[in-house]
């Protein structure tokens, strides 16, 4: 072989190795999309299209969008909220916290990287900025939901109470009660429950094996596999609500709750979003004479593990079920329902001065 046809076969090796690597890297974006949840993928397209509004209506481009550009943006929604003018639907709910200021953010950054830019997230003026709202607005969480439970009033009975003998009710009482008794749910995980992720065990009893495939704690898809058991009562028992809504909505595949026709009770092919699982929460607290704003999908998560933990099942068990993977969120939600009860300052002036009045009187 020639000097000349060894250098035209190094030519083509070369050029073969360049297409691979570019094939690749193009298969490694479309991975990183592939894994991000819908729920955040939904939330990073609504944040990108107001933000591309906002820029087009002052005259900037978004993509590489200037870093002083980016600070007004982030300013104004902390300060106002996002203009209805960058909206296609909805209305603005006010200012933003701090968490969904970094969401906006993290958009932003994304979006410049997918292009091809510099993400602007380490750019000094955008650093500064992150560390002034943070101060401005501080870190605390949002408030938490109000707990759906089965300890004090109750409340998780009281809507099973209230629930009717129809198609739709039907599917509202295995959802609740699959959702709270399978660790308590997510409400994206109750909303992406399939007919093939749940195995029925006829002994002892009758139970259910639900394998979650994927969560918000769970990006790897690990899994996680919870047992549904059965209640004595059937009103309440998630085993028999389960086996009643298959058999009535003939479902053997796909996603098990479904959207339900409230004149026909035509059950609709595609399964319920995640908000509509905190709609029908919501449904129902009202019905009780609740404020619905205080209750969501998440009261069947923080309801679950409050009641676990009052009627004494013991926190690994609880994480087990939950899938959570520190103590620190799950104890969270116990401090909450016990801050009156368990309070370490409960009781100790009463104390104090019993123990002053004891000494006084020796």
């Amino acid at each position: 072989m020639t000097d000349k046809q060894i250098s035209k076969h190094e030519e083509h090796a070369l050029a073969r190795a360049q297409g691979e690597l570019v094939a690749l890297d193009r298969r490694a974006e479309e991975a990183a999309e592939e894994v991000i949840p819908p729920n955040t993928r939904r939330a990073y397209e609504l944040e990108l299209a107001c933000f591309a509004s906002w820029c087009a209506r002052h005259g900037l481009e978004p993509l590489p969008a200037p870093p002083k550009a980016i600070r007004a943006y982030l300013q104004e929604l902390a300060d106002k909220g996002r203009d209805p003018a960058d909206l296609k639907r909805g209305k603005p709910k006010g200012p933003f916290g701090y968490s969904a200021l970094i969401r906006t953010l993290s958009a932003i950054c994304r979006s410049h990287r997918a292009a091809g830019h510099v993400s602007p997230w380490h750019e000094p003026l955008i650093t500064e900025h992150r560390d002034t709202l943070a101060r401005l607005k501080g870190t605390a969480p949002k408030r938490q939901k109000h707990d759906l439970g089965i300890t004090g009033e109750g409340l998780l009975f009281r809507v099973c109470d209230l629930i009717s003998d129809d198609v739709r009710g039907i599917r509202d009482r295995a959802m609740l009660l699959v959702g709270w008794q399978g660790g308590g749910r997510r409400r994206s995980e109750i909303a992406g429950a399939h007919v093939e992720h749940f195995q029925y065990v006829a002994e002892p009893g009758g139970a259910f094996i639900w394998t979650i495939p994927r969560s918000k704690a769970d990006q790897t898809g690990k899994t996680l596999r919870v047992a549904l058991t059965p209640a004595t009562d059937t009103r309440y028992c998630p085993v028999a609500a389960l086996r009643r809504w298959f058999a009535v909505s003939k479902i053997d595949r796909g996603p098990v709750f479904r959207g339900v026709d409230m004149h026909s009770g035509e059950i609709a092919e595609r399964g319920l979003a995640p908000e509509g699982v905190s709609r029908r929460v919501q449904h129902y607290v009202a019905l009780l004479g609740l404020d619905p704003a205080n209750f969501g999908g998440h009261s069947l998560r923080s309801g679950f593990v409050t009641s676990a933990y009052k009627l004494g099942r013991k926190v690994p068990d609880i994480m087990q079920s939950t899938g959570h993977n520190g103590t620190k969120e799950l104890l969270g939600y116990v401090r909450r329902a016990g801050l009156i009860e368990e309070s370490a300052g409960r009781g100790l002036l009463d104390e104090a001065l019993a123990n002053r009045k004891k000494a006084s009187e020796s």
